[in-house]
């Protein structure tokens, strides 16, 4: 028997929640305070294996495949492309998800969220806890 592996498949990730777009207002309204919290959720970039947190702050870890070899969706590829320099461009980073999604021209943190739960299914980063 033929195993099959899938290395790169977008169309099981609802691509359209990567942008403003893909969340009505009535969405947004009934869940303002959860996608507070969520902007306010900090990415450790060289954090090591051993990171044990931030007192008081929802953080964390991200490590990022600095070769990932395969396709990405546009919004995908854009927050590859802030994630990567992140990581090799400093000994230690702090972000968040607001500031990330600012970045992104983003007016929705869900969209920011989706695509990096995108990117972590897909093997480009690690660590990403919601």
């Amino acid at each position: 028997m033929t195993e099959i592996h899938i290395e790169n498949c977008q169309e099981n990730l609802s691509l359209y929640l990567e942008h403003d777009s893909g969340y009505t207002p009535e969405f947004l309204k009934d869940h303002q305070e959860v996608d507070e919290e969520l902007s306010r959720i900090v990415l450790v970039f060289n954090g090591g294996d051993n990171f044990e947190g931030i007192a008081g702050v929802e953080a964390c870890s991200i490590s990022v495949d600095t070769d990932y070899p395969w396709n990405l969706s546009p919004g995908q590829q854009k927050a590859y492309e802030l994630l990567l320099p992140l990581q090799t461009g400093s000994v230690y980073a702090l972000t968040t998800i607001g500031k990330l999604a600012e970045a992104m021209d983003l007016k929705c943190i869900r969209a920011a969220c989706k695509r990096l739960e995108n990117l972590q299914s897909l093997g480009v980063i690690k660590g990403l806890k919601f």
